[in-house]
Parts: structure tokens; C-alpha cells; sequence
């Protein structure tokens, strides 16, 4: 069974040597740093299972070391070593989430039983890696079926070590899926370094993606570390819109990932690399790679696993539950109480194209809850809305009518028009209409009944 690690930073190589024999006496293995930058860096590159911290070193505090090891990792337990003297810079320090605090001098048995503890808790509370991703990607981004396939799909790779592309329209959630990848994934403690690949000019590809040497060129006035750098020591690499990366690029990311290892431009050291790689691009890069638009090699390397996300226009079920999400963010950004959507705004936004997906929902709703004071109608979303949607003739035609009338009557001709195709579609079952539609079985009669009502005094009149 591997032996738990525990760091020890403090400045008195004294202490350090008297804590290490203690603690490894007690079946602890044991790391020691002299100070605050060297702790966070062994602490970010291979995480310890507890920390025992000095509250008075050089350089920086010991509260702003525990602050600073807590955003590393919130569930890192750290127990604060400190002198009977300043016992309240120690409750201080319980209260920003500090473990426990113990006082000098000590005795070794309570110290090994509080790392033990210590030690205990953090096992109780690392969650299983992929645990919860399917509740993350369904707060993110709903709950329909769509979605639940792409969980599905989620959860097959999370846990595992596979390069994964994503696929999908521009805004539909292509980032969303890869940070829940790293996020639940067995990376997660280690960065996720995000490359927009379409935003790095062909020249400088290789200084941006591996990084150089001082005097490697003109301008190269320091050490500069690549991207791929930054993820090497267990984080993952995403990269965003890969099918932008210029044939070089591409020719150079394919020798890397295949070697595993990457060399600074102007430089001579070989660098190891363990990491994860995630792309995502809105094209078709299978198809690319067949038609040489892409290089096929690099595809069959990152491709490992493949998942597509479904535009929203797939999905209409989610949006209510999106816009509802995004309406509270927006509302809780300007200081305002949490407002609501009427149903006829809610029908406008289902019935919707949405060519620019969730990201484009997301602008609507904004706009409208910086607009509307609590509640969102049709007419709010009219302006975002009305200049891309097919109106009926009849409704432009009549430039007296009121605007709420007109967006009403809109929303009401195109769900006629949604409730008649899904009829025929399903040849008269109305039950599977419902279903088509995404509604139920009894929201579907009442819209049913209602429309062939109308129908009706249509015809009498």
C-alpha cells in the first residue's frame, strides 16, 4: 500500500529533520521545502496528502501560503505549526481552512495522530474520479435526452487517459464538455492549458506551442515556456479549433504528442511530457483528414474518442431551463432580484433557430435582463429575436398593430404550424407528437384543442 505523503514547510532545518523522523517512523513518506514559493511549486506538481505549515517564515506570511494552497486544492488538509504566543494567528488561521493548528514544542504523538486524521479526512472526501460529471454537465447544460447521451459518452472517457476530439456548431458547448473532462477527470488537480488555435499566427506557432530559448531570435530577451509546457506535468492540453492550425503546425503538434516529448525553439534539452490532450473544432475533421484539408495522422492520434455535441436546435427542451440559468446569472451580476420568463417568451424561444446556440442565448438573455425590470416577455426579446425568424406575412403587413400583438401572433403561427407537422409526422398519434415536440402528453391536447378551436371559428366565420 503507498505510503501518504505529507510536506513540510518550515524555514528551521531543525524542526524539518525532528518532523521528518517523527513522521516517517510512523509510516509517513516525507517531503520538506525551506520556503513559500518552493512549497506551492512541489505542492502544484505532485500534491501532497496533508501539509504541515510554519505561520512564520521569510517572504511570504504563512496565511497567504495557506490561502494560496488552498486554491490549489480546496481539500488539501493543512495543519498550522505555531508557538503558544501566537495561538490566535492560528485560530485566524483555522478560520480561513486551515485543518488544525499544533503548538511548539509538541509531542510526537499528538502530532502523528493529527496528520493521521488529517490524512483521513482527505481520503474521506476525494471523490471517486468521473464521479458527479454527469450533475455538472446537466447543471451546465441540461437535462434533455441529447444530453444524456452526451453524458454517456462523457463518462465513458472521463476517468481514463484517452485523447479526445469534440465536435459541434460554434457556441454549442464544446469547452463546457472539455473542462468537465479535466475538471472530473484523474488530471484535475493539474492545469488545464487552453490553446485557441485560430488565434496564433502561423510564424509564431512554434515559440507559442513550445515554447524558446533566450537569443533563439530577435526579440527572444527571455526563456519563454510554450503552452504545451505549461500542461507537461500531468495537466491537459485543450485545443480549441485545431482544424485553424497552419500545416506546420499541424506537422509539429503530430511529432511531439508521438514522441512525447518537445524541445523550446533554440534549444537543445528534450522535455518529457505527461499529459492529456482534448481538441475540439467546429468542422468536420474526419472529413477534412480524407480530403488532406487536415492531416490524417494527427487525426487518428488525437481521435481517440470522439464526442459530438448536438446544436441547441436539437435540444429546444433545454432551452427554457438555459434561459431560466442564464437569467439568474445576468440578474445576480447587476444586483437584481432573480426575475422570470412569461410562457409566450419562453414558446418564442423554443420556437427559435438559435445559428448561434447557447452562446447566442445566453446574449439574448442578458440583453433582456439588463432591460426588463422582473419579468421577460415576448416583446423583450422581440428586437434579438424577429429580424432572424420567419413572420408571417400577415402579421408584417399590418404596421398598425401593436408589437406584443404582433410577436404574440407569431409565436402562436408558428406553434400551429409545429403542432400540424408533428401530427402528420407521427401519421395522427398524438401521443408520440407530444414526444416529438418535447412537451407532454397533456400540454399537447390543451394546444391541440385550442388551435383546431380556432380553426374552427375560422371556417363558421
Amino acid at each position: 500500500m503507498a505510503k501518504s505523503k505529507i510536506l513540510i514547510v518550515d524555514d528551521d532545518c531543525d524542526m524539518r529533520w525532528a518532523v521528518r523522523n517523527v513522521l516517517a517512523d510512523a509510516g509517513f513518506e516525507v517531503e520538506e521545502s525551506d520556503g513559500a514559493g518552493a512549497a506551492l511549486e512541489q505542492a502544484a506538481h505532485d500534491p501532497p496528502a496533508a501539509v504541515l505549515l510554519d505561520m512564520h517564515m521569510p517572504g511570504l506570511s504563512g496565511d497567504v501560503v495557506l490561502r494560496s494552497l488552498k486554491r490549489l486544492d480546496p481539500r488539501l488538509p493543512i495543519i498550522v505549526v505555531t508557538a503558544y504566543g501566537t495561538i490566535p494567528a492560528a485560530i485566524s488561521a483555522i478560520r480561513e481552512g486551515a485543518f488544525e493548528y499544533v503548538t511548539k514544542p509538541f509531542r510526537n504523538d499528538y502530532l502523528v495522530e493529527t496528520v493521521r486524521r488529517a490524512v483521513a479526512r482527505a481520503t474521506v472526501a476525494q471523490p471517486a474520479i468521473g464521479e458527479g460529471v454527469g450533475a455538472g454537465l446537466a447543471a451546465q447544460m441540461g437535462q434533455g435526452p441529447a444530453i444524456q447521451a452526451l453524458i454517456a459518452d462523457v463518462k465513458a472517457v472521463v476517468s481514463t487517459g484517452y485523447s479526445v476530439v469534440i465536435g459541434g456548431e460554434t457556441g454549442s458547448g464544446k469547452e463546457v464538455v472539455a473542462r468537465s473532462l479535466h475538471d472530473y477527470g484523474p488530471r484535475a488537480k493539474q492545469p488545464l492549458v487552453v490553446i485557441d488555435c485560430g488565434a496564433i499566427a502561423e510564424t509564431l506557432t512554434g515559440s507559442e506551442f513550445f515554447g524558446h530559448e533566450k537569443g533563439a531570435f530577435t526579440g527572444a530577451s527571455e526563456r519563454h515556456r510554450g503552452y504545451i509546457e505549461e500542461a507537461a506535468n500531468g495537466g491537459t492540453i485543450f485545443l480549441d479549433e485545431v482544424g485553424n492550425l497552419s500545416p506546420t503546425g499541424q506537422k509539429a503538434l503530430l511529432r511531439t504528442l508521438e514522441n512525447r516529448t518537445l524541445r523550446r525553439v533554440g534549444g537543445k534539452e528534450m522535455i518529457k511530457l505527461d499529459m492529456r490532450v482534448i481538441a475540439a473544432s467546429n468542422e468536420d475533421l474526419k472529413g477534412h483528414a480524407k480530403t488532406g484539408g487536415f492531416r490524417e495522422d494527427l487525426f487518428f492520434r488525437l481521435a481517440e474518442y470522439v464526442i459530438m455535441v448536438p446544436p441547441l436546435r436539437a435540444r429546444s427542451e433545454d432551452v427554457p431551463f438555459l434561459a431560466q440559468r442564464f437569467l439568474k446569472q445576468a440578474r445576480e451580476v447587476l444586483g437584481r432580484p432573480t426575475g422570470e420568463i412569461d410562457p409566450g417568451a419562453l414558446d418564442l424561444l423554443c420556437a427559435y433557430e438559435w445559428p448561434g446556440n447557447v452562446r447566442e442565448l445566453r446574449t439574448v438573455i442578458r440583453r433582456a435582463a439588463l432591460a426588463t425590470s422582473d419579468r421577460i416577455t415576448a416583446c423583450d426579446l422581440a428586437g434579438s429575436l424577429c429580424r432572424q425568424t420567419a413572420v408571417p406575412v400577415s402579421v408584417v403587413s399590418n404596421r398598425c398593430t401593436p408589437l406584443h400583438q404582433r410577436v404574440r401572433d407569431q409565436v402562436h403561427a408558428l406553434e400551429c404550424d409545429a403542432i400540424v407537422t408533428a401530427l402528420k409526422d407521427a401519421m395522427g398519434n398524438k401521443a408520440k407528437a407530444a414526444r416529438l415536440l418535447g412537451i407532454d402528453y397533456k400540454t399537447f391536447r390543451t394546444k391541440l384543442k385550442t388551435h383546431e378551436a380556432e380553426r374552427g371559428a375560422t371556417a363558421n366565420g
